[in-house]
């Protein structure tokens, strides 16, 4: 027998480039690894067997034999047929069998496997990842002639096994990584079909709201009434974003915050011909659970501004800015109307006190100022 060692470092190179991320044709692995393994060995046969979920059978994952080039898998050893044998690779780091026709360990193998298959002599190698067994490398000769695998072969099978581990887990992680993908696609395309559901919803709702308005008899309650439809359309629009956004986690609020305004300069169109509307809306995303309740407070803010502000004003201006200062958000809305008595608060402030409670809701900071018109300034912060 030519004992010419192994050029370990070689082989264990060649071998390792074959494993690479884009690879997942685990066939085209399992021959490349053992044309180069046997050529290597001298030997006839190897094979590599993997554990099913219960631990209670082995499936061959490829079974190479150089005597007629075959190659076969998906047969089975069952741990009822052969106890000892899985107990064997259960405690040991390498099993070395001269003949396995009267070792106690592989007797038990001998009329399903070794005769069928003429082999003789076999070093078998526990496949693990992580620690946890996973199944066995098997290399294996046939005839009648024993083999002893020397200590260089014993050394290039369990580096072999741990590339061949290595590869097993990287093609394990991308079938987890690639279903967990799946399943949050389909979650997502859920939740954005509720969101869709939710704004078709109070699309209904803002038309009765509409309808009911016009069958008012006074200006005071059909004010009421498109007022809260406003909130609703309000909320509407950023279910009908998330719906239409790839992300459903944040909020584009130039795109969002943009349509709000422009919305509402054309409720307010006819009545308020000489009041500007100016928007400087800086192109961030934030949460979505933080979106709805900012959105809403510019909705209140605006509104207020077009109500109240601008009776005894002949121009008015309202100005919207929204930016982001490092991990907080700065939101601003001002106006140069009449303004009002912070103190004495000499406005019917629902709506003002919609707003200090949204910005609870957001754990902000907020700041009103009657100085020459309504000033509001608040910031909150994007992770809390």
């Amino acid at each position: 027998m030519d004992d010419k060692p192994i050029d370990l470092l070689t082989e264990i190179n060649a071998l390792s480039k074959i494993h690479t991320l884009q690879r997942d044709d685990i066939d085209t692995i399992m021959l490349e690894f053992a044309q180069r393994i046997l050529a290597a060995f001298r030997i006839e046969r190897m094979s590599v067997w993997i554990l099913n979920s219960s631990k209670d059978q082995l499936v061959s994952m490829g079974e190479y034999d150089t005597r007629d080039l075959s190659f076969k898998k998906n047969n089975i050893l069952t741990k009822q047929q052969f106890p000892k044998y899985f107990e064997a690779i259960q405690n040991n780091e390498i099993l070395l069998i001269e003949n396995i026709i009267i070792n106690p360990i592989t007797i038990e193998l001998l009329e399903n496997y070794s005769k069928p298959n003429n082999i003789i002599s076999l070093m078998d190698i526990p496949l693990r990842i992580e620690g946890e067994l996973i199944g066995v490398m098997c290399f294996e000769k046939t005839g009648d002639i024993e083999r002893i695998f020397n200590q260089n072969e014993q050394t290039f099978a369990i580096s072999l096994s741990i590339v061949f581990a290595s590869t097993l887990e990287a093609r394990q992680r991308r079938s987890v990584q690639f279903q967990l993908k799946e399943e949050l696609k389909e979650k997502e395309i859920l939740i954005k079909e509720i969101h869709h559901r939710v704004k078709n919803n109070l699309a209904v709702v803002s038309s009765l709201m509409s309808l009911q308005a016009n069958k008012t008899k006074d200006d005071f309650h059909h004010s009421l009434f498109d007022e809260s439809r406003n909130k609703i359309d309000a909320i509407s629009e950023l279910h009908s974003n998330v719906y239409q956004t790839e992300s459903i986690s944040s909020l584009s609020m130039y795109e969002y915050l943009t349509k709000l305004i422009n919305n509402l300069r054309d409720f307010y169109a006819n009545s308020t011909e000489n009041i500007q509307l100016k928007a400087d809306i800086e192109k961030l995303s934030i949460p979505m659970d933080k979106a709805l309740p900012l959105a809403l407070i510019i909705n209140e803010l605006v509104t207020n501004a077009f109500k109240h502000a601008f009776k005894k004003t002949v121009k008015g201006v309202i100005k919207i800015q929204l930016k982001s200062v490092e991990n907080e958000i700065i939101l601003s809305v001002s106006d140069n109307g009449k303004g009002f008595n912070i103190v004495h608060n000499d406005t019917n402030s629902l709506g003002l006190e919609i707003v200090k409670d949204l910005v609870e809701q957001l754990n902000g900071k907020s700041t009103f100022k009657s100085e020459k018109g309504l000033h509001f300034e608040m910031s909150f912060s994007i992770n809390q």
